[in-house]
């Protein structure tokens, strides 16, 4: 099993190259917010004491769904936006989780620059999701450098995807990992 795991500031792309991935490897694809969508109708973004339980379970549910992926063989893709503190250490216990339900994690870093990103941020695919303003995007990633930091533990596949398409990105990944 592969756990293709893509991450990157807000905008990179991530969800948007994950889904041409997916549709040219078969790989199933867990979108990042839809995951934890219901955790947010339930502990609300808006009140900040549901923060630590909302990140708690959030963080819980992912290492759960990508070892029981693991254990039963399900090739996944999924994304990630490093924007909180203990980012690297979650990425080393996705990696734990996975490899010690018998799987691979294969890590892809998306690091368009910052014209792209704030490009990219007021697109249509945002509306009422995800950060959808310029002004909304500074104010989460301003002082956030470990939003553009390449997870340190081991080499993997890093694409700066400023001028490229999603498709192009997805067969870099596919070259990369030979999927």
């Amino acid at each position: 099993m592969n756990l293709v795991f893509i991450y990157g500031p807000p905008a990179a792309g991530k969800l948007t190259v994950a889904t041409e991935l997916a549709a040219a490897t078969g790989y199933k694809l867990l979108d990042n917010h839809k995951a934890i969508d219901y955790l947010i109708e339930i502990f609300p973004r808006s009140e900040t004491k549901y923060d630590k339980v909302r990140s708690r379970l959030g963080r819980q549910l992912r290492l759960d769904m990508f070892a029981a992926a693991a254990e039963a063989g399900v090739d996944l893709i999924t994304t990630f936006a490093p924007l909180s503190p203990g980012t690297l250490d979650f990425m080393r216990e996705v990696q734990a989780a996975v490899t010690g339900a018998g799987g691979t994690v294969l890590f892809v870093q998306l690091l368009p620059n910052r014209d792209a990103l704030l490009a990219r941020v007021t697109s249509e695919s945002r509306k009422n999701r995800k950060i959808d303003t310029t002004e909304r995007w500074h104010e989460v990633v301003a002082g956030n450098e470990a939003a553009f930091e390449t997870f340190p533990d081991l080499e993997h596949c890093v694409i700066d995807n400023s001028d490229m398409s999603a498709a192009q990105a997805a067969q870099k990944v596919i070259s990369y990992y030979s999927l």
